[in-house]
């Protein structure tokens, strides 16, 4: 992984010009409606979301590892850099005009990325157990 928190991935592909390509997975109700808030925050029109089941997609990014796409958010620039799970949220957040883009900066906070990155994977881990606010669900 390079310093800015990017994975080259060579020949997996690339996002659109000046775009920023978003893979989730869209049989997953919470990341569905994660998506759209996505789309309804984004006020730069340079998230392009793209569900990873579709055959489309994979074919587009064919290096990528289908078992990680399914573990957490993928992001991918128009340089072919990836970025993963709280990174590749913090990746939207850059790309965004004004204070909405001041955001990233927090990610240099000392501690904030490790935190950041920790209740990712800390949701992620139980995405198919929640409702779509991310309430758990019962295990009854």
């Amino acid at each position: 992984m390079s310093e800015s928190g990017a994975e080259p991935n060579g020949l997996a592909g690339k996002a659109n010009t000046g775009m920023l390509a978003v893979l989730y997975d869209g049989s997953c109700e919470l990341c569905r409606v994660s998506l759209e808030a996505i789309r309804s925050f984004d006020a730069s029109g340079k998230i392009q979301a793209l569900n990873l089941h579709d055959t489309r997609t994979r074919d587009r990014f064919p290096a990528l590892d289908f078992d990680h796409l399914m573990e957490e958010l993928h992001a991918i620039d128009d340089r072919g850099n990836t970025y993963r799970g709280a990174r590749a949220i913090n990746e939207i957040l850059r790309m965004q005009p004004g204070i909405r883009g001041w955001l990233a900066y927090a990610w240099y906070i000392p501690g904030f990325a490790w935190l950041a990155e920790r209740q990712y994977r800390r949701i992620a881990a139980t995405r198919y157990d929640r409702n779509a606010p991310g309430i758990l669900r019962s295990r009854a």
